[in-house]
């Protein structure tokens, strides 16, 4: 449960704020409650009321119930309880707002108005993180709009690692290149999806892409409508080495490429498609031999080889991402042809992802902030090798789609999957590379399925 405070002086707008940051958050799925400190006595009972009876007769506690809420009194009949007390008898949330009680121990931001007369708290306190004011301070604390709410729930998720946990629903997906329908009968060359969330779980067989795209046009559109909050993980690169979105585009910026492949990239509805004829156009506008590599002998592209011809340090991209560099068995994103083809799904994967990015506003991470009411990441099942070779399933797939989203469900649901959001290294070369989910939290991971 984590703790975040809100203070500052009489009139400087804390009620407000505290108000619109429980419906910005618990509208992205979050639970919250919140803790608020008055210097007046309190009591919400009557003299004459049965309860007020109870209470002057000696009891410790009350509580009043109805069918929509109880209310409970304490009578401490000594010093005033500290916090930690207070919330220790409080039932677990993802997030406690607390207004007031600005000399304890927690984080805090603080609301600045220049009407209320009072001097800044902050630089007395080393806890307050950040300042929500509407006048244009320089502060070594983030200055933060008081009127964006938004950017203030942003703030404090971020702060509290609760940015890119709290989801009802985890999707994952293991994408397929294929160039036609995969079998009837389900196998591993195909596209699985599994489904881990407060519904329970499922795993579904597509033989195609226009399928699979479809059959995730429906689910998102159905968790929206539920309310529910998504994450949804893809097996594969969702960006390529930095540099080559710029050279296609003119933006470093993998989200840009996407809309680019998306507008050159065509799929049918049974799988036939024009990824190795676009790999050789772009190739073909370097002036040295391009990245992309691995075509079928019976298509003779002038541009695209059948083998890796392609010097990276003359062409100034590199052959893998950074964080292909981390996992020794990842393949590389330029690869189009035979077994670990992962350039092939991607060039037929991103444009699905654009499409699914438009129609439903989703966030993708890490190039955004995980947050909003569907996330979209890249992910790695084998980061579960040993859990799926030991699950028993006879198709690897369906075993590593299961149980990657049934870990990180958990994760969310124990508040730990934030560190895995946090564990992405910030580089300028990020916003075109990307970072897979979970690199070096495979132990956490694995953990979430004992």
């Amino acid at each position: 449960m984590k703790v975040y405070g809100i203070i500052g002086w009489k009139n400087a707008g804390k009620t407000g704020l505290m108000e619109r940051l429980v419906a910005e958050i618990t509208g992205r799925g979050f639970t919250v409650s919140t803790v608020k400190h008055v210097h007046h006595d309190v009591d919400l009972d009557q003299p004459g009321k049965d309860s007020y009876r109870h209470r002057a007769a000696g009891a410790s506690e009350v509580v009043l119930a109805s069918a929509h809420r109880f209310a409970l009194m304490r009578e401490h009949r000594g010093p005033e309880p500290e916090l930690t007390a207070v919330l220790a008898r409080m039932a677990p949330v993802d997030l406690v707002l607390v207004e007031g009680y600005k000399r304890d121990a927690h984080p805090k931001i603080e609301v600045f108005r220049e009407e209320t007369g009072q001097a800044l708290i902050q630089p007395g306190d080393p806890l307050v993180r950040a300042v929500a004011t509407d006048l244009p301070l320089e502060l070594p604390v983030p200055v933060l709009d008081l009127n964006d709410t938004g950017a203030v729930a942003d703030f404090i998720l971020t702060e509290t690692g609760l940015a890119g946990s709290g989801f009802d629903t985890v999707v994952v997906v293991d994408w397929s290149g294929a160039a036609t329908p995969s079998p009837r009968r389900p196998s591993a060359d195909a596209i699985w999806i599994g489904v881990a969330g407060v519904t329970g779980e499922t795993v579904s067989y597509h033989r195609t892409r226009a399928d699979a795209e479809a059959h995730l046009n429906d689910l998102f559109a159905l968790e929206a409508a539920a309310g529910r909050r998504v994450l949804a993980g893809f097996d594969f690169p969702l960006g390529y080495p930095e540099g080559f979105a710029r050279r296609l585009t003119g933006e470093a910026s993998a989200l840009a490429l996407w809309d680019w492949l998306a507008a050159g990239i065509e799929d049918a509805p049974d799988n036939a498609n024009n990824r190795f004829a676009l790999a050789d156009a772009i190739n073909a506008g370097f002036p040295v031999q391009g990245p992309f590599w691995g075509r079928p002998a019976g298509q003779p592209l002038a541009h695209l080889p059948e083998r890796r011809l392609c010097d990276h340090d003359v062409l100034g991209l590199a052959e893998r991402r950074r964080v292909e560099r981390t996992v020794p068995r990842a393949q590389s994103v330029w690869k189009l042809y035979t077994t670990g083809s992962v350039g092939s799904q991607a060039l037929l994967g991103l444009p699905v992802l654009a499409r699914l990015r438009q129609r439903f506003g989703a966030s993708v991470w890490p190039f955004e902030q995980a947050t909003g009411p569907l996330v979209l990441a890249e992910i790695y099942p084998s980061l579960l090798a040993p859990q799926v070779a030991a699950s028993g399933d006879e198709i690897k797939d369906r075993a590593q789609v299961r149980l990657l989203a049934r870990a990180l469900y958990r994760l969310g649901r124990a508040g730990e999957l934030g560190q895995l959001f946090d564990a992405a290294p910030d580089w300028p070369g990020r916003s075109e590379e990307g970072w897979i989910l979970g690199v070096g939290q495979a132990d956490l991971l694995r953990r979430a399925l004992a």
